[in-house]
């Protein structure tokens, strides 16, 4: 545990600081930053600044209570990385020279970490970069209020769906156990994470009726004209390829997102193919069983082309 010293030598001896997670964050990616900025003001006694490129998705502004993130990059001395594979990720067209000097602090669970940073807390093995910094809270022995306990749970349900992804461990419902224990009330919480909007639920209903199945890859896309119609914003979008996973018989999920500069591709998989493997390909990457990639082509063009990949990887079993 010799990291968690260096990790408070550096809050302590580090003025500006900020608390960082990727854009078009999730629900752990928030979460994860909200608990880091906990951190650094337990040991500061002040907040740090908190920066995230895109905004912060209405379904998840309850949890922000007085905080507030910042979409306009900030000076630091000490930037903490949550949720990120890449510091690309947090920093869209940002040249890293630009933050020569500044030291990181990099905290994530992706196996395609590309390991930036000065100081680096990844585990591949853990369900949620909210788990990470759970257990970095516990061997720290610094106290969890209530609001924090509800930021932990609210994170770890999110990239576990609900614990029932593969990355739910017994370590994730255990820290849920502990959280509970903590005052966290999982059915109110749950109801507000998971509340949708009238736009969302008619997004919804547009983009199932694009699903197709071929041979075992369930596949589907969203155009910006269909935000436009349905009066919603893309994150409300974010666990729509769950509806794929759920199809019988089928083993690999695609969901297209049209963005203004090309094509978002998510990407799950039963195990059949290795979806990390194949999105790092595209400079993308993520989990075994979960990832995602950019293209600069349109949705058509790019459907084709990773449809290709997921259908060659099948047939060798890669």
């Amino acid at each position: 545990m010799h990291y968690l010293t260096t990790l408070v030598q550096k809050i302590k001896n580090n003025r500006n600081i900020v608390v960082a997670t990727h854009r078009d964050p999730d629900g752990d990616g928030i979460a994860a930053a909200l608990a880091s900025a906990y951190l650094v003001k337990h040991y500061k006694r002040k907040k740090p600044i908190l920066f995230c490129h895109s905004r912060i998705p209405l379904k998840y502004q309850f949890l922000l209570g007085d905080w507030e993130f910042t979409r306009k990059v900030p000076d630091f001395d000490l930037l903490v990385a949550v949720d990120s594979a890449d510091i690309s990720r947090i920093f869209p067209k940002i040249a890293e020279d630009k933050f020569k000097g500044a030291a990181i602090i990099n905290i994530d669970h992706h196996r395609s970490n590309n390991s930036f940073g000065a100081l680096r807390i990844i585990d591949e093995t853990a369900s949620s970069a909210c788990e990470i910094i759970y257990f970095i809270f516990r061997n720290l022995k610094i106290r969890i209020s209530k609001a924090l306990a509800e930021i932990f749970y609210c994170g770890i349900y999110n990239e576990t769906g609900g614990f029932v992804y593969p990355n739910t461990t017994k370590e994730a419902l255990q820290i849920a156990s502990e959280l509970v224990g903590l005052g966290v009330q999982p059915g109110p919480l749950v109801k507000q994470m998971n509340a949708k909007t009238l736009g969302g639920t008619k997004l919804l209903t547009k983009v199932l009726e694009t699903i197709e199945v071929k041979d075992g890859v369930a596949i589907m896309y969203l155009h910006q004209d269909m935000l436009k119609r349905s009066s919603a914003d893309m994150s409300d979008s974010e666990n729509f390829i769950s509806f794929l996973q759920a199809i019988k018989d089928v083993r690999v999920s695609m969901f297209l997102r049209e963005e203004k500069d090309g094509t978002r591709i998510s990407l799950r998989s039963d195990g059949i193919i290795d979806v990390d493997k194949l999105a790092r390909q595209y400079g993308g990457g993520g989990h075994r069983l979960a990832a995602g990639l950019r293209l600069r082509k349109n949705v058509h063009a790019a459907k084709k082309e990773i449809l290709r990949a997921i259908l060659h990887r099948i047939k060798n079993k890669s």
